[in-house]
């Protein structure tokens, strides 16, 4: 049936042909993705908090225990900032400390209403499945997906870092990035700006300090 539909379209002329493959094709796509089964990832998206600090804002992840994990950007000097989490409930978080070599930042809050974010010690490597959760600019609470696209690098200002495929923007900052099974495999501190001109443009990519780099901080604490 699909042939004898495609003859048809031939013979009415080459431009209806075209449009009929692309309509298959296209078809086809919509389908396969359809048929994609939801990542497994428990308690990401109630461990994500958005951090408001002055007039600016990031993310955060929360790992348990009431401790969060962030940028050290997002927080800057701050001492004290304040929390707002998914159900919408707001609370203070006492800054413990910063680290601007890696550009992380440990926080701690009650744990109250917060899921907990697994964090995993390893490595992922480049084209693993990853999906970043964080309050890009005024939109709150939503998830990028994506792949990793370049193993941990130094990177600008920071030690190490992924390059990830996923669109970053301003508010991602400090959100947790997780791979397919759930585990948080490291945070998003910043986006690829290419300069042009006497100004930079954003770029499709992302860099995201390792969960490795995380863990070796959390152990000197």
């Amino acid at each position: 049936m699909l042939r004898r539909f495609l003859r048809a379209s031939l013979r009415r002329s080459p431009t209806a042909f075209l449009v009929a493959l692309f309509v298959i094709v296209a078809a086809t796509s919509a389908a396969a993705y359809a048929l994609l089964p939801p990542p497994n990832l428990p308690a990401t998206e109630s461990a994500t908090v958005k951090i408001q600090v002055n007039d600016s804002h990031g993310s955060g992840v929360h790992i348990g225990d009431g401790f969060i994990i962030t940028a050290a950007h997002v927080v800057g000097d701050a001492k004290e900032v304040q929390l707002k989490a998914k159900g919408g409930e707001f609370r203070k978080a006492d800054v413990l400390w910063v680290n601007k070599a890696n550009d992380i930042a440990l926080l701690r809050t009650s744990s109250a209403g917060l899921g907990a974010a697994k964090l995993a010690c390893r490595i992922v490597k480049a084209g693993d499945p990853v999906v970043a959760y964080g309050n890009p600019l005024q939109i709150e609470f939503v998830a990028a997906y994506g792949k990793i696209a370049g193993e941990p690098r130094k990177t600008g200002p920071w030690n190490a870092v992924y390059v990830t495929d996923i669109t970053t923007v301003m508010g991602q900052s400090g959100g947790g990035t997780f791979a397919d099974n759930g585990d948080l495999i490291g945070i998003t501190v910043g986006v690829m700006a290419a300069p042009i001109g006497f100004s930079g443009s954003l770029v499709g990519y992302g860099y995201v300090v390792p969960s490795t780099a995380i863990c070796e901080l959390l152990a000197r604490t």
